[in-house]
């Protein structure tokens, strides 16, 4: 990939850069920096002139920014929202459902259940000994599920607040979890270095899926049904397993090696080993997944053909997040993955990265003053992203366009 389109080098804008130009008469400072390279600093907007780089659109929540000297163009979009409301400390991991419920925990162990259209609290689930560390919602939207450093995986109702379900058999802090279509099964990862997978309704652990010598730090599933032919289990499925058939599981370690593993098999199908501790996985298509590295590298694993490549390494910043994301409508799609930085840096990159299919704009989604962003939810129409500064950021997908 050429710096063209941001394998090596990166545009960053001013976090505020909305509120600072809206009146056209103050700047906002933008730099280009090229990784292990110095960066380069100028200002835009107002009264700034730059032969470095060139505005070459705005919206009402967008600027378009080329900088010349190597072509490299970023549409910065800002929040349609912001919750600060909602927490009072840094919010680590995110979920948000198609019901319009949001689901969200921060350092302070409040798991919180709020509106996505008004970020209103609305319940606060109390039961976790220990902080939690991953939470999300159920396909249905008003289920909760949570784990953290109790041993726990706990499964809620959004609506009252009650917990009828206590997941117990980790023997390390969960710290990820997925969920296996509608939620009869799920898998959960844990500092004790395995994958279980369990039955919502009997609260019961159906099988230990990996166990390896390092801390799991995530995991992400997918469906290759269409796509893979995955061994098939040699004996017959527990009555307790549904819906395993055709899913493939990526784990993420601090080791810093990440394993492909088919879940109704119980087989571990390859395993590789990058040269840092791997943050957060995600699943861009069914058969390509993204791993994020804590020196910045994001990689692209191939399910069909067990090969790994890298995807960008435009940044020496560690990848907190990730979440598949497409960009475009009907008859032309792109398929990416949202990355969230330590450096409070959260952009599109496109997996396909043939000639005749490169963007000629990156899209990144400002707002954060180079505070971490530890997780990314979407839904239909928006995207969320949770940061140290204990804001979450309502984003427009209307705004990331072609």
């Amino acid at each position: 990939m050429s710096d063209i389109v941001g394998c090596r080098s990166i545009l960053v804008i001013q976090s505020d850069w909305h509120d600072s130009l809206r009146n056209n008469d103050t700047s906002a400072w933008i730099y280009y920096k090229r990784r292990g390279e110095p960066a380069q600093y100028d200002k835009i907007g107002g009264t700034a002139t730059s032969d470095t780089f060139q505005v070459q659109s705005r919206t009402e929540r967008t600027i378009s920014v080329k900088h010349q000297p190597s072509s490299l163009s970023t549409v910065f979009i800002a929040p349609v929202a912001t919750f600060s409301g909602i927490h009072s400390k840094s919010v680590i991991s995110l979920g948000v459902g198609e019901g319009g419920l949001g689901v969200s925990v921060c350092t302070d162990n409040k798991l919180h259940v709020w509106e996505t259209q008004t970020g209103i609290v609305r319940r606060t689930l109390a039961g976790h000994l220990f902080d939690v560390y991953t939470c999300q919602l159920f396909p249905s939207g008003v289920v909760v599920l949570s784990g953290g450093g109790d041993m726990q995986l706990r499964i809620w109702d959004a609506v009252t607040g009650s917990c009828p379900v206590v997941l117990q058999g980790h023997v390390g802090a969960v710290l990820d979890a997925a969920v296996v279509d509608r939620g009869k099964n799920i898998i959960s990862v844990s500092k004790d270095g395995t994958a279980r997978l369990w039955n919502c309704g009997e609260g019961k652990c159906i099988a230990t899926l990996l166990s390896v010598e390092s801390v799991i730090n995530c995991c992400a599933l997918t469906n290759v049904t269409d796509a893979i032919s995955l061994p098939h289990l040699e004996e017959e499925p527990d009555d307790l397993e549904h819906s395993t058939s055709g899913k493939l599981l990526l784990v993420g370690c601090e080791d810093g090696s990440a394993h492909l593993l088919g879940v109704e098999c119980r087989k571990v199908l390859n395993s590789f080993t990058f040269g840092a501790a791997v943050l957060c996985v995600c699943w861009a298509t069914p058969t390509r997944g993204v791993v994020g590295l804590s020196d910045g590298q994001l990689m692209v694993v191939d399910a069909t053909s067990h090969t790994t490549h890298l995807l960008a390494h435009n940044s020496a910043s560690p990848v907190e997040s990730l979440s598949p994301y497409t960009i475009g409508i009907r008859e032309r799609k792109v398929v990416g993955v949202l990355a969230g930085r330590r450096d409070g840096v959260c952009q599109f990159y496109q997996i396909d990265t043939s000639a005749d299919s490169m963007l000629t704009n990156l899209y990144q989604l400002t707002g954060s003053d180079c505070d971490p962003v530890y997780s990314i939810a979407t839904d239909l129409d928006h995207i969320y992203l949770a940061c140290r500064d204990g804001c979450i950021r309502k984003y427009c997908r209307r705004d990331l366009r072609l």
